[in-house]
């Protein structure tokens, strides 16, 4: 039987230094890239459940508030905007309109 050896990090350090540059193994490293998922609807990710149809039209409703405001309207600040407003809307027909969409 073979007789075990300890080996430690400075052993090991000592032991390169003695080969010879030469002998040493060149090792390649792998480099791996993320991919993002490719999403081909056009729409921008919105954090509510909604079918492909209105996720649709939201974005073609905020491109259009987009290009009337001069600046990049988002789901969020529609939202936002509708909060800051509530006072305003109409309340039944904010509840008719939901009541339609479903």
């Amino acid at each position: 039987m073979k007789k075990l050896i300890g080996t430690t990090a400075l052993s090991r350090r000592n032991k390169r230094k003695e080969e010879p540059e030469a002998q040493q193994e060149v090792h390649e490293k792998i480099t791996t890239v993320a991919t993002r998922r490719n999403v081909t609807t056009g729409t921008s990710p919105v954090p509510m459940r909604l079918p492909e149809n209105d996720k649709a039209e939201l974005n073609l409703w905020l491109e259009e508030l987009s290009e009337a405001t001069g600046k990049k309207i988002t789901g969020a600040k529609l939202l936002r905007g509708l909060i800051h407003m509530r006072e305003k809307l109409n309340q039944k027909a904010v509840i008719k309109a939901i009541n339609e969409a479903n």
